[in-house]
């Protein structure tokens, strides 16, 4: 069921997550009223669209900002990012100028994945603009990481409740070794961030999952066998359609998720096809 305040309409997906806020042009400026609304908004959803929208990158920024402070964008993984971008932002695309890629990803499948958790201070909020869109397929998939904690079986609750993980830095969500890495010989001595993997939301004192990479990662305190055994259990569980709500992109589409309690993928797309979306992530607190 939407809410209407007076300036917004938060429209829900009524899948697991999601909705849509409308009546809003963020090129306009948001009054500290209105973002209130938005952050309470996504508090309850996970993940909000903006569609429609129409901005530049400082605007990007300038709304990622109400958020909390940004992660420095180097896109050390394509050969550095162009020099007149906003440090704070990184392109995902498949475009090549020059014989060199501009942004991140390609057009491959992106696996199971939460932004920048390999980091020490991970992401809370990431937030990604449609600048250019294929006619057809990159649709990005999120899951509800609150229910999937709330439904898991007690067994592997009991299991898991109190222990960390490593959120392996050494791969990337496309697949590959990132630059400046070496390909994981001994899973328990990876390189990568130890995080809960429960964690309680700041905001909403929910309790939800929380991993790294689909595929990656090792649970301290288990063999690495055991330790795999989990994980994929885990992953099998958190992404069950009943989690999940999928993103069609259309161009000026600004989507907003937490990756405190949301994991995300994104499907192929035709490599021939343009794709540019410029995307922001915020500090956790």
């Amino acid at each position: 069921m939407s809410t209407r305040t007076a300036s917004l309409e938060i429209v829900p997906s009524g899948k697991a997550l999601g909705a849509d806020v409308r009546g809003l042009d963020i090129s306009r400026g948001i009054s500290e009223e209105t973002f209130q609304e938005i952050l309470e908004a996504w508090y309850r959803h996970l993940v909000l669209r903006f569609r429609d929208q129409d901005i530049t990158d400082q605007q990007l920024v300038e709304f990622a900002l109400r958020f909390g402070s940004l992660h420095h964008a180097a896109g050390s993984e394509y050969g550095g990012k162009p020099e007149e971008l906003h440090e704070a932002v990184e392109l995902i695309s498949n475009i090549v100028k020059n014989g060199k890629p501009i942004g991140a990803l390609a057009a491959g499948e992106a696996t199971w994945h939460t932004d920048m958790s390999m980091y020490e201070v991970p992401a809370s909020a990431t937030l990604l603009y449609g600048d250019e869109i294929p006619p057809s397929g990159g649709n990005t998939r999120f899951t509800n990481l609150c229910l999937a904690y709330d439904e898991l079986d007690e067994e592997l609750r009991s299991l898991v409740e109190g222990r960390r993980s490593i959120h392996d830095a050494a791969y990337l969500a496309s697949g590959g070794v990132r630059p400046g890495y070496e390909a994981v010989t001994d899973k328990s001595q990876g390189p990568g961030a130890r995080h809960p993997v429960v964690r309680t939301h700041p905001h909403s004192r929910r309790k939800a999952l929380y991993l790294g990479r689909m595929g990656n990662g090792y649970i301290e305190g288990l063999s690495v066998e055991e330790s795999d055994r989990v994980l994929e259990q885990l992953w099998a569980h958190m992404t069950q359609p009943r989690f999940i709500w999928e993103q069609e992109w259309r161009k000026g589409d600004l989507i907003v998720w937490d990756n405190r309690c949301v994991a995300h993928s994104r499907g192929a797309f035709d490599p021939e096809a343009r794709r540019l979306m410029r995307r922001v992530t915020v500090m956790d607190a």
